[in-house]
């Protein structure tokens, strides 16, 4: 068995994967960095010319429109309140965020960017924050400050940052997903740093093998999987605040911010999986679900059957226990 480790999640190569195809196709892996983290591609076919200039135009669309760390890119403009036409994948990335926040209830909100860049997520220089500070800028935060016309963005405060980091790299994944779709790819898999597609069966007829990763005690810790899920023409991204993370004075800061209290959020969910029919919807609801916590995560679930999900949490003993709705139990390896 061969593991590969990215993001919380593990694409677990099983043997007999790694076989000629009888259908004359080959296997083609891809791997490099991209967007601070690790991707890795599987597919399998008879030709892959170009395809590797093809996944760096998508990295560079995506480098160029949504990245913080890119300071041309169309975000940061936006954010420095320059004049700026609009590109698709800002434009896709926007509408996709407004969705996920009515879906969510608030959960999920790109306006969190000033927030975030405050305690430090976004830059080497960390922070903490009084009440009267966060205050301030929760009065710029919110989805109802934010919209676009034409190809403009009009914002209800300059103050207003924005950040898609929630569901950017769901984005990249479905991109990548209609590139190779429209190639007449069959079976592939996509990972960008946790955020997984699998279109199709390999060619020994098994379903795509990603496993779970095991929360761990601290940054350093070996990575170890939890479960191993089955996935075709679906997606699963997980997200967890156990290693993404900093430390100041004793206390843990989390990366992911609640919107509604402007601080990080401090519960027992260790981590959220989310099974969905595309990365950007699973990459959205995995990082609302980590700001919602444990109970009203599972009430969304309970009203929203169409998505499935799993996860890992702390007991009031802090033992570490796991929860998944019904529908993802169809999804777990025996």
């Amino acid at each position: 068995m061969r593991r590969i480790f990215l993001g919380c999640l593990i694409l677990v190569l099983l043997a007999g994967s790694l076989v000629s195809c009888s259908n004359g196709e080959k296997r083609y892996e891809f791997d490099g960095m991209v967007q601070g983290t690790y991707y890795h591609i599987v597919v399998y076919g008879s030709d892959s010319t170009g395809m590797s200039k093809g996944f760096d135009s998508i990295f560079n669309i995506i480098d160029q429109s949504v990245s913080l760390w890119e300071k041309n890119s169309t975000v940061c403009k936006v954010n420095r309140n320059e004049d700026v036409e609009l590109d698709q994948a800002f434009i896709d990335n926007f509408l996709a965020a407004k969705d996920l926040n009515i879906l969510s209830e608030g959960a999920l909100d790109i306006t969190v960017g000033a927030l975030v860049r405050e305690y430090g997520f976004t830059t080497k220089a960390r922070s903490t924050m009084s009440q009267q500070q966060i205050d301030s800028m929760l009065q710029y935060t919110g989805m109802e400050n934010l919209k676009i016309e034409g190809k403009k963005i009009v914002k209800k405060y300059p103050e207003t940052q924005i950040d898609f980091n929630a569901i950017a790299q769901g984005y990249t994944t479905d991109l990548i997903t209609k590139y190779l779709d429209k190639r007449g790819c069959s079976a592939f898999l996509i990972d960008v740093g946790g955020e997984v597609f699998a279109r199709g069966i390999k060619p020994d007829k098994k379903k795509w093998n990603v496993a779970i990763e095991k929360p761990a005690k601290s940054k350093e810790e070996e990575r170890t999987y939890n479960t191993i899920v089955l996935l075709e023409n679906e997606s699963i991204v997980t997200s967890g605040n156990y290693r993404k993370y900093y430390e100041e004075g004793g206390v843990k800061y989390s990366h992911t911010i609640d919107p509604k209290t402007g601080k990080p959020v401090r519960h027992s969910l260790l981590s959220a999986s989310v099974i969905a029919k595309d990365a950007t919807t699973a990459d959205g609801l995995a990082t609302a679900f980590m700001v919602m916590g444990l109970e009203k995560a599972k009430e969304f679930l309970e009203k929203h059957k169409e998505y499935n999900a799993y996860f890992i949490y702390s007991d009031d003993k802090g033992e570490m226990k796991v929860w998944h709705n019904p529908g993802f139990a169809r999804y777990i390896a025996e």
